[in-house]
């Protein structure tokens, strides 16, 4: 009798993998028996609520389980659409609401639409996601990130490629249809540095308000000698979430800072030896040349990413990495620059 009950509370519509149904009339299921301790449980409910998705057959709404881009792009259609989707069979069934997101200017009218049956990436989902609110947007992680839509997972970790689970895609459309009603999302600060860095070489938009100058700028030093500009990065010691934090070889982290009145600046460099500026004679302190100006203090980072100290001309040679420096924070957030082989150089700005 019970089965029979939860049975006739659900209408299923049939993919062609007999996936999960989407129609916006489809009962709510309260039966749902594998997210009662999901992350995810106030999202997925708020999904089933809404009407564009439901469990399985069996009561279950497997929350981990990927998700594919038509799946993916069918939830979005069912859960945005302003009018009925009609119902294709076959193998071409996720091609109506493909239409949808076109007419929505979601997707464009090239959206190319084969191997929809994998699984979809998180960036393909940013992409959707952020087109769902900002048809003028870019579609990119730093519009994603800005708007809420996008989370990072550990650390901020933004992971493009990593494919989608139902959870996450869920948690994603209901974040989509918050946006949309006007709310404003709550952002990953972490994820939004990381995309920024990804999109722009620095973070000290996100962490600081700041514009960054000269990456990616070649200094000379001498006859054969270059000097390259890669990454600009803000870490606060006072956040122990802070993702580049660990960067930093702690024991030499002056305690006697205060950590709230202080910011990490982190810089990433290249430093270029060829042929012509071989010179036994000569060598680079990153230290001496490559310094934060008005600093706090100076760190060393952990080895496989430290700038190495000593840099001797004795043969051609690439080092890269970085070097990491404290200043005060009411101070680098205004602006701030390096002395870069004697120059003064201002890097981040209003």
């Amino acid at each position: 009798m019970k089965k029979a009950l939860f049975l006739a509370s659900i209408i299923l519509v049939v993919t062609v993998c007999q996936s999960m149904t989407t129609s916006a009339d489809s009962p709510i299921s309260n039966s749902l028996k594998d997210i009662s301790s999901h992350w995810a449980r106030a999202s997925i409910e708020g999904a089933v609520k809404s009407g564009y998705v439901d469990g399985y057959e069996d009561g279950s709404f497997k929350p981990d389980s990927e998700i594919s881009r038509a799946e993916f792009v069918k939830l979005v259609a069912a859960a945005t659409k302003s009018k009925s989707i009609a119902t294709v069979e076959g193998d071409n069934w996720y091609k109506p609401y493909i239409k949808e997101l076109q007419d929505q200017g979601v997707l464009s009218q090239s959206f190319y639409s084969d191997d929809m049956m994998v699984p979809i990436t998180r960036g393909e989902m940013a992409v959707i996601a952020t087109k769902s609110v900002d048809k003028a947007s870019n579609g990119n992680f730093v519009d994603a990130t800005k708007l809420g839509l996008i989370h990072g997972l550990s650390g901020g970790e933004l992971a493009p490629d990593g494919k989608t689970t139902r959870a996450q895609a869920v948690t994603v459309i209901e974040r989509i249809l918050a946006a949309k009603r006007g709310e404003k999302l709550p952002v990953d600060k972490y994820a939004m540095s990381k995309a920024e860095i990804e999109a722009t070489g620095s973070n000290v938009g996100t962490m600081l308000g700041l514009k960054p100058k000269e990456i990616g700028t070649v200094w000379t030093y001498g006859t054969g000698v270059t000097v390259k500009l890669n990454q600009l990065i803000i870490a606060d010691p006072s956040d122990p979430e802070d993702p580049f934090m660990p960067l930093i070889d702690m024991e030499t982290f002056d305690e006697t800072l205060d950590k709230t009145k202080n910011t990490v600046v982190l810089a990433n460099f290249t430093v270029t030896v060829d042929q012509s500026g071989v010179d036994q004679n000569v060598s680079l302190f990153p230290e001496q040349v490559l310094t934060l100006l008005d600093q706090t203090g100076a760190f060393l980072l952990k080895d496989a990413v430290q700038l190495k100290r000593w840099i001797r001309f004795d043969k051609p040679k690439i080092q890269t990495g970085f070097v990491a420096y404290a200043g005060k924070r009411n101070l680098v957030s205004r602006e701030f620059g390096f002395d870069i082989l004697g120059e003064h150089i201002k890097l981040a700005t209003k």
